[in-house]
């Protein structure tokens, strides 16, 4: 935090570092309203970059502040369409808000626009809790495929269990995860919305 606080001292108008102070230690600490305030500095400063704009989202998003995220978002898309990202984060959003067809649509726009082996991790899990079971299975075997060819996250294997009600087969693959130092997924475990299900009721 030090870091980031004196990188900002010596630079007010550094967008970036505004940026990360929110969607990393901020957020990781749980300082969401402080996230926040730094996300919109960051685009006042940088108003046309996407993944400051992006990240503003993300804060949002963290603090389950959907509605927002949804907004900032969608402002996102509006700067560039083709913007993957944007489109990821938009359908985390919209399934937190229980707008399944519509996180399902953005999951797929973001597969189109990106090869991320996540985004057939959140179709699968999405596709599950709108009770395409097959669909979701024919995903997740898809995904282990290709796991033989490229890197594929734990942390999907587990979202991808999580939502076909397989709770232990995904705690398994979230400490595997965590043993692995995979991806920055792991980081927000305690945070992610998307693990609610498994948490007790004032964790997530």
């Amino acid at each position: 935090m030090k870091e980031f606080e004196r990188a900002i001292q010596l630079n007010p108008n550094y967008a970036t570092a505004h940026q990360w102070f929110g969607n990393q230690t901020l957020i990781l600490s749980g300082d969401f309203d402080r996230a926040i305030a730094e996300g919109k500095r960051a685009v006042e400063l940088d108003p046309l970059s996407l993944i400051i704009n992006a990240g503003l989202g993300i804060d949002y998003f963290a603090a389950r502040r959907y509605d927002e995220a949804i907004e900032q978002l969608l402002k996102t898309i509006e700067i560039d369409p083709r913007f993957y990202y944007a489109h990821w984060i938009l359908g985390e959003a919209l399934e937190m808000k229980g707008q399944l067809p519509e996180a399902l649509k953005e999951y797929k726009k973001a597969a189109e626009l990106d090869n991320d082996t996540a985004m057939l991790g959140f179709i699968a899990e999405v596709s599950a809790k709108m009770g395409r079971r097959d669909e979701a299975l024919k995903i997740l075997a898809q995904l282990q495929q290709l796991a033989s060819q490229r890197y594929v996250s734990d942390y999907t294997f587990a979202l991808v269990h999580l939502a076909l009600g397989e709770n232990e087969e995904a705690i398994a693959w979230l400490e595997r995860a965590y043993e692995h130092r995979a991806g920055p997924d792991i980081m927000f475990i305690k945070l992610d919305p998307m693990l609610r299900s498994l948490a007790r009721p004032s964790a997530i």
